[in-house]
């Protein structure tokens, strides 16, 4: 057994299923400056999506739109719909890295030996991680030139700020994350609001946010729209230089905001007006966030 934990290096990219691939990379296209970076028909059955990893800011997202409702995009469509599915993060070795979770009982999907597998959600809080070793040619981090957005944005998004989740108990979710990889914890406040993460830790280019799932339904209809009571991945935030810009562009181009304000600090978006992808929208940098403050 691997007698190192693994260490995260980077997010390779979160993952998002959609609908339409094509409409959901115009839509961040336009918005945000998002761009694709590699695009592919899989029809592995673990995978099984037309899609792509795409850059936005300074990371990675996967646009999954699947083929089936046999894989695993299309059972979480079938099971749960549009949203984010899973967060993927660059290890030295994802050999090494399987053999170590696989010993504290985390259970492995995949074959390693492909450069990436995945943990089961269900040793993991149900947030469902992908672990990848390999040096993906399309990646800029790799060498990979970065393609220049399209159009220029009606956003300025250099940054995604943090992935979210909601956990039942977010303490444990936090203490059992960090039983697979130490990571630093930027934020322990497990009487947060339930609009407020209560814990987060870092993931070395930015941070996964644990917030409590509400016991009621229509309070977290009231937080974060229109989504399934459940833990899971449920949020992309994404840092911008100018929030009152950005609500007022999103307001003129009819995006629902489900709460908060410029004066705040955030602003969560409708997911049925942002391609079904659960997002909230900031101009602050979350403390210890590991890049350090936003230059310029």
């Amino acid at each position: 057994m691997s007698s190192k934990p693994p260490r995260v290096l980077w997010t390779f990219h979160g993952t998002a299923v959609v609908r339409d691939y094509a409409r959901a990379l115009d839509w961040l296209s336009r918005f945000c400056g998002c761009r694709a970076l590699e695009y592919s028909d899989n029809r592995d059955p673990l995978v099984d999506r037309k899609g792509g990893v795409t850059w936005l800011g300074d990371n990675g997202l996967e646009l999954m739109e699947p083929n089936s409702p046999r894989g695993g995009p299309g059972r979480f469509l079938s099971r749960i719909g549009t949203g984010i599915y899973a967060l993927a993060l660059q290890v030295p070795d994802a050999a090494a890295a399987a053999e170590w979770l696989q010993g504290r009982g985390a259970g492995i999907v995949g074959d390693p030996e492909r450069g990436f597998v995945f943990t089961r959600p269900q040793d993991t809080f149900s947030i469902y991680l992908e672990w990848g070793s390999a040096a993906w040619p399309f990646d800029p981090r790799f060498g990979a030139p970065l393609p220049p957005p399209e159009r220029e944005p009606l956003i300025d998004v250099p940054r995604i700020a943090s992935w979210g989740a909601l956990a039942a108990d977010p303490p444990a979710a936090l203490a059992r994350l960090r039983e697979l990889w130490p990571a630093p914890v930027l934020i322990e406040r497990p009487d947060a609001e339930l609009e407020r993460p209560a814990a987060a830790l870092s993931i070395e280019d930015g941070a996964l946010q644990l917030y409590r799932l509400p016991s009621d339904p229509g309070t977290l209809e009231r937080l974060w729209g229109p989504i399934p009571q459940r833990p899971r991945l449920h949020l992309m935030s994404l840092r911008v230089r100018d929030l009152p810009a950005a609500a007022a562009t999103l307001r003129r181009e009819g995006v629902r905001v489900v709460r908060g304000d410029a004066a705040s600090g955030e602003i969560v978006t409708h997911p049925d007006d942002t391609c079904g992808i659960g997002m909230s929208w900031t101009d602050r940098d979350l403390p210890g966030d590991p890049r350090g403050p936003l230059a310029g």
